[in-house]
């Protein structure tokens, strides 16, 4: 059955508006992505009492076409219409009714192998849930009553992506209470290979920051005069040494605080934004293999000291094996705790407290 005009219209319309929602978010690769599927329904139409009918069949092909917006880090936006075929109506195939939907969804993406920088990119194989609501269309030759235009639609899915911009996912979705679809669908997100993420972690991506170790972009016109690859303009530690590892504002990388390394309270598990300044950390480590770092781990006073220590001592742990993942030698990197022993802030306020729970990474060997 042909969708109904208005909601051909709110389909047009929404998809129009779709990069403006989208503008919204901040430093994020946003990408528009279309998809076609197929698949198989199930399908459950509720017979009145009395009249004697069944389903003989709710089993069907179905398939779908679809259109998103990946609009932040772990969300996107997406619109599906999907045919779900029909279901066979006894007894003595009395007759049929077919399903047709289309839905406007919110999609959170909560995993992806390969970590917070492969799910901003949409790289690897990752997992998402779905909520929507849509409308329903069904045509029978049968007398039939809709209790629910709208209805609200749900699902879970896998997704695998390259860096090419082709995916293969794989969904179940369930529409209403009477209705639900399992389908394997192609996908291909424009804008290139995507990246993602802002330029606030250890180094811009396009610049030269890293002291005579990485190269290129305009940076390098400008006025440079402690030669630690950031522009003058942009450098607040003149004076750095040649060579120096340092961080996109011209400081030294290895030299104390690094800013952005934090973990869930109480754990040593890192946060995804974390990941993200150690995986640019792990970059300047691989290309300085002469360069050994001792990564130290302090706490808050709040809790005993003894508990202050061991997680210290766990977080520090946890900061060297991320980095081991990402290629780093183990021989590179040396962990020590330090627990609440050596704050640099007042623990008597949140801000001290939080100052003082911190990762600091310094050069040993050279």
């Amino acid at each position: 059955m042909i969708l109904k005009k208005s909601l051909v219209a709110t389909l047009i319309s929404t998809v129009m508006c779709l990069p403006a929602i989208a503008s919204a978010s901040g430093d994020f690769s946003k990408r528009l992505y279309v998809g076609l599927g197929a698949g198989s329904s199930d399908l459950s139409p509720e017979s009145e009492g009395g009249l004697g009918f069944t389903v003989d069949d709710g089993e069907d092909s179905a398939s779908k076409f679809f259109v998103g917006y990946d609009i932040k880090p772990r969300m996107a936006v997406e619109l599906s219409v999907a045919d779900l075929g029909e279901a066979l109506i006894g007894p003595a195939n009395a007759g049929s009714i077919s399903y047709q939907v289309a839905e406007l969804s919110a999609l959170y993406h909560f995993y992806n192998l390969g970590g917070y920088e492969s799910l901003m990119s949409r790289h690897g194989l990752g997992a998402f849930l779905k909520l929507g609501f849509g409308t329903m269309d069904n045509s029978s030759e049968l007398q039939f009553r809709r209790d629910n235009d709208l209805h609200l639609s749900g699902g879970l899915g896998v997704e695998y992506a390259t860096k090419m911009g082709l995916a293969l996912r794989g969904e179940i979705e369930g529409f209403d209470k009477d209705a639900k679809m399992a389908s394997l669908s192609l996908l291909y997100r424009f804008g290139g290979n995507g990246g993602g993420g802002s330029n606030d972690g250890l180094f811009s991506k396009g610049g030269a920051v890293v002291g005579g170790l990485i190269g290129g972009g305009d940076s390098l016109s400008e006025n440079d005069d402690d030669n630690d690859g950031v522009p003058d303009s942009l450098d607040d530690c003149m004076g750095t040494a040649a060579g120096e590892p340092v961080t996109a504002t011209g400081c030294a990388m290895f030299g104390g605080v690094l800013d952005g390394v934090q973990f869930a309270s109480g754990s040593d598990r890192l946060v995804d934004s974390a990941q993200v300044v150690l995986n640019d950390a792990a970059d300047v480590l691989l290309a300085s293999p002469s360069i050994k770092v001792e990564v130290q781990a302090h706490t808050d006073s709040q809790g005993a000291e003894a508990y202050n220590i061991e997680l210290s001592k766990k977080r520090a742990l946890a900061t060297v094996r991320y980095l081991m993942l990402r290629g780093v030698p183990s021989e590179q990197m040396t962990a020590r705790a330090f627990g609440e022993s050596k704050p640099v802030a007042d623990n008597d306020t949140a801000e001290g407290r939080k100052t003082n729970r911190r990762v600091e990474f310094h050069v040993i060997e050279r």
